[in-house]
């Protein structure tokens, strides 16, 4: 049971900010994603390469540039 329903509430407005301010400013991880695969190699991602990119991101220690650059070449862009 929530004793401070006031703080949570602090907590979720905090947590939504920071999420919009993180998409107005691109540095969500698939803004990230994208803008290296249109700056390092030219290649706009369709949706299901970026996901790819994100799945893999997302489940392993390795570094997004690393992941965008194994998933072009997963996708056979590269």
């Amino acid at each position: 049971m929530l004793t401070e329903p006031d703080d949570v509430l602090d907590e979720d407005l905090e947590a939504c900010s920071e999420h919009y301010q993180n998409i107005i400013n691109e540095t969500l991880p698939q803004y990230q994603a994208a803008k290296l695969a249109r700056e390092h190699y030219g290649i706009e991602l369709d949706d299901k390469t970026l996901n790819s990119i994100l799945q893999h991101f997302a489940c392993t220690p390795s570094p997004l540039h690393k992941c965008v650059e194994d998933g072009l070449r997963n996708a056979g862009l590269l």
